[in-house]
């Protein structure tokens, strides 16, 4: 677990340092800067007590008390779910603003803008936060004292979880009920569906560009293949087919490059649901499972499989930088710019030092 957070706090920060540069600020890369950001408070926010707890095996000399022991569930269940509610949520408003941009262009250029995408991040993010205050506030704690180690004379604090007062006005089952069918439903099934369906879109979007480019270029050389054979008319067609062809030039760098950013988006899309696809299933079952008075999944194999899927879910958010740097040119240039090149200046300002020093010595040795 330590390793991946390290991984994920380096890789999404670096993506956040990249896609926060004025030259990057667009809408597409307003919705990836905001998905980075919640990736990484969804590893961060627990991390501190996962490391502490567990990983160095403080949990037994924890001296626990109310106000820690709200914050350690905070910290582990809600704000991870907070956050990584709002990442799904911004990678369904990702692939619909993509959509509407290769699809619609006459209504991308009029909501499709930096200002609406930044609006749209902060409703997101305040619903994410509003579907999880509930839970945040349903229960209460207080402290007891038990014997532990066993037989050891020690007497430990430990918290005791109860649910709030405010809990009793409604049945607590149903309660819980609405809670997990309202994230199936929004968080999980819906979501899903909605992605595979505009992936697809995408998809058919790609492919069907892809076509007209070759038709267009087969036809312009065709038409210069004919004007060639002009004769009188060479030198007026070839001014012209050397304006025409700068303006060619121009809308086909434009349009790989709208490609090639719809294609990085597709990937990520697709490195996305089959992390969440399998998260969904799991949640859909276990809901299933307590809304009826039968059980039908063994919840030790459901721990085990949850394990292994939040680790790809984990997995995943390093994924992103390396799909960034190899799918987006302008990324991977601005990423260049911002560390390489000043590395590279270094490397080379001291290299040129170690010349000159070395020549100077060479020179005095010759003196």
């Amino acid at each position: 677990m330590p390793v991946f957070i390290c991984i994920t706090f380096f890789s999404n920060s670096l993506i956040i340092i990249v896609l926060s540069r004025p030259s990057m600020s667009s809408p597409t890369n307003t919705v990836l800067l905001s998905m980075a950001m919640c990736d990484l408070l969804t590893i961060i926010l627990p991390a501190p007590w996962y490391i502490y707890a567990f990983t160095f095996g403080g949990h037994a000399s924890i001296k626990w008390s109310s106000f820690s022991c709200f914050l350690f569930e905070f910290s582990l269940e809600t704000t991870p779910q907070i956050f990584h509610t709002a990442s799904n949520w911004l990678t369904l408003a990702l692939a619909l603003q993509r959509y509407i941009y290769v699809c619609h262009v006459h209504i991308a250029k009029r909501f499709c803008t930096v200002a609406n995408a930044r609006m749209g991040v902060m409703c997101l993010l305040g619903l994410a936060v509003m579907h999880m205050v509930p839970r945040a506030l349903d229960r209460e704690y207080s402290i007891h004292f038990v014997e532990y180690p066993l037989c050891s004379g020690i007497r430990t604090s430990v918290c005791l979880v109860h649910f709030s007062n405010w809990t009793n006005f409604i049945n607590i089952d149903i309660y819980f009920k609405l809670f997990f069918w309202f994230r199936v439903l929004f968080v999980h099934l819906l979501l899903c569906i909605s992605l595979v369906v505009l992936n697809i879109l995408l998809c058919s979007a790609l492919r069907t560009a892809d076509l007209r480019r070759k038709r267009l270029t087969s036809g312009s050389t065709l038409n210069s293949s004919f004007t060639s054979r002009g004769g009188n008319r060479e030198e007026n067609w070839s001014l012209r087919r050397k304006r025409g062809s700068s303006r060619r030039i121009r809308e086909s760098r434009q349009q790989r490059d709208a490609q090639s950013t719809t294609l990085m988006l597709v990937v990520v899309i697709a490195v996305f649901l089959t992390t969440e696809i399998p998260l969904m299933v799991i949640t859909v079952l276990h809901t299933l499972s307590n809304s009826f008075s039968f059980s039908f999944i063994d919840y030790n194999v459901v721990k085990n499989i949850v394990l292994i899927i939040n680790a790809f879910i984990c997995f995943s958010y390093p994924l992103n930088f390396a799909i960034y740097c190899g799918m987006s040119r302008q990324f991977c240039d601005t990423f260049h710019h911002i560390f390489l090149s000043s590395f590279c200046l270094a490397w080379q300002a001291e290299t040129t030092e170690v010349i000159h020093s070395n020549a100077d010595v060479g020179n005095a040795q010759a003196g």
